[in-house]
């Protein structure tokens, strides 16, 4: 069944009977009134954000995913989670979710807090300034075959995210390039920790590498640095955790076994999948960009639907 088939069916779908068999898990990271990047970020204005979570509303409750992930229930609610910390989150769609009442739970990378460069927004820089073919021409992990596919191969689990990180940063270094005025996109201070009833914040690792590409005690060391920091924070908190990425490929038995160790039970994907209405140690989640959200959950729903029938 083919893309245009699967969205016509799912056009006549009602929504109460999806309501009734699946949940919204909604992600989202940067929102705000102006895009950040010309592509490669999920962005989602703030118009749009207000429309998609009316929207939701009025079929599903929004829950704290913590409330989500405890309720033996799950019929009829839904959970908003950000990922990244970018700073307009605080600074400019704050007001949506108080205006909604709708609580929120923001992943964090704590080596931000260190004024570090979240290292993709390094990447989406090189992709905007055309310095991708001259970067991979003076790489040692890519080549220049790769130039059409950067932003995807330097995530790629094959290649270790920290080794990629330190040849960027030896690229720009080089270069002369210093982006600490033009990409302190990221929460940098303690300002953007705010102690509120709809406001919970939960580990997103240090530095968000592809975790799947890390030894074991540097997958330890990413995962357990940011839990260290969010265990001192005066805020609301969450023992959820969010995997960077979030694809099946993003993770691996060494991350499930560090996360038990540390007392993380559940884990949030991000697979562009509603989730089930029964228990899982693994959430499903989905980025509605700036989309029609009726039609969004509509072929989710279908697609999910294929996905289950193919498994049996």
């Amino acid at each position: 069944m083919n893309i245009f088939t699967q969205k016509l069916i799912a056009s006549i779908i009602p929504i109460k009977l999806i309501k009734n068999n699946f949940n919204p898990i909604l992600l989202y990271h940067s929102l705000g009134s102006k895009e950040q990047f010309n592509k490669n970020i999920d962005h989602v204005k703030l118009d749009v954000l207000y429309n998609q979570l009316e929207y939701i509303q009025k079929y599903w409750k929004f829950v704290s995913i913590d409330e989500y992930a405890n309720s033996k229930k799950k019929n009829g609610i839904a959970s908003v989670t950000i990922d990244d910390g970018y700073k307009n989150i605080i600074d400019e769609s704050l007001d949506v979710f108080k205006s909604l009442n709708i609580p929120i739970t923001l992943f964090i990378n704590s080596a931000s807090f260190e004024k570090k460069i979240f290292w993709r927004d390094k990447v989406r820089y090189l992709i905007k300034k055309n310095l991708v073919f001259e970067f991979l021409n003076n790489s040692k992990l890519f080549n220049k075959e790769k130039i059409d596919n950067f932003y995807h191969i330097t995530k790629n689990p094959k290649f270790n995210s920290i080794q990629v990180e330190k040849e960027i940063d030896q690229f720009l270094y080089k270069k002369n390039i210093n982006l600490n005025n033009e990409l302190k996109l990221c929460f940098d201070d303690k300002k953007y920790l705010i102690k509120d009833d709809l406001i919970f914040y939960g580990n997103h690792t240090a530095n968000h590498y592809m975790l799947s590409s890390l030894s074991r005690q540097e997958q330890y060391n990413e995962i357990n640095d940011c839990k260290n920091f969010i265990d001192k924070l005066n805020v609301n908190t969450t023992k959820i955790f969010g995997v960077p990425f979030g694809g099946e490929n993003s993770f691996n038995e060494d991350t499930i076994t560090i996360l038990r160790d540390l007392d993380y039970q559940i884990l949030l994907k991000s697979n562009n999948s509603l989730d089930g209405k029964n228990f899982s140690s693994q959430i499903n989640r989905f980025m509605p960009k700036n989309s029609n959200i009726n039609m969004t959950i509509k072929y989710l729903y279908i697609k999910t639907l294929l996905k289950n029938l193919f498994r049996q």
